[in-house]
């Protein structure tokens, strides 16, 4: 007589699973019978020049994820960001103490705003991190660091264009 004992877990589990059945997931980039979509949004959005190298390598990043390489229509949105770079020594020479490996801790924060109007339509922020070591050799020493950089850079590029996406399938 097992369906005594376990008729209320089935039940209950035939219940959960009919309810979850009006329930739809589709792809991000996806059409939907209403809407374009976020690829007929995201191509559209003006991003502000750079202050520095790492804000460059983060914005040639954006704009490619949000465009493909391909050519921007009339900006209908403009983005507007802040972007944050920090270092720290996390491992340390016995022989003479210093950093021989860090972590950099970086943060975008960005707003979307409407060129017409001024208005704020969205806001976010990310954060990543990424490591690199350190040697003898002052050439690898830069590369190393400017390697980590331009990774933590695209890294941030891909979580804004990913925030940027939802937003537009979701509005």
């Amino acid at each position: 007589m097992w369906w005594r004992e376990r008729g209320p877990v089935c039940a209950l589990a035939f219940v959960a699973l009919t309810g979850l059945a009006g329930c739809q997931l589709r792809p991000l980039y996806a059409t939907a019978p209403t809407a374009p979509g976020p690829q007929a949004e995201l191509p559209a959005i003006s991003v502000e020049p750079p202050t520095d190298r790492i804000e460059q390598v983060y914005r040639n990043a954006l704009l490619f994820g949000l465009r493909g390489g391909g050519e921007a229509p009339e900006p209908r949105y403009n983005l507007i960001y802040r972007m944050t770079v920090a270092s720290q020594g996390i491992a340390v020479e016995r022989g003479t103490g210093t950093p021989n490996a860090y972590q950099l801790t970086g943060g975008v924060s960005f707003l979307l705003k409407d060129p017409i109007s001024g208005d704020s339509v969205f806001g976010a922020s990310a954060t990543s991190v990424d490591t690199y070591t350190r040697s003898s050799q002052d050439y690898s020493n830069i590369r190393a660091q400017r390697d980590a950089e331009d990774r933590l850079a695209k890294v941030l590029a891909e979580l804004t264009q990913a925030r940027l996406a939802a937003y537009f399938a979701t509005n």
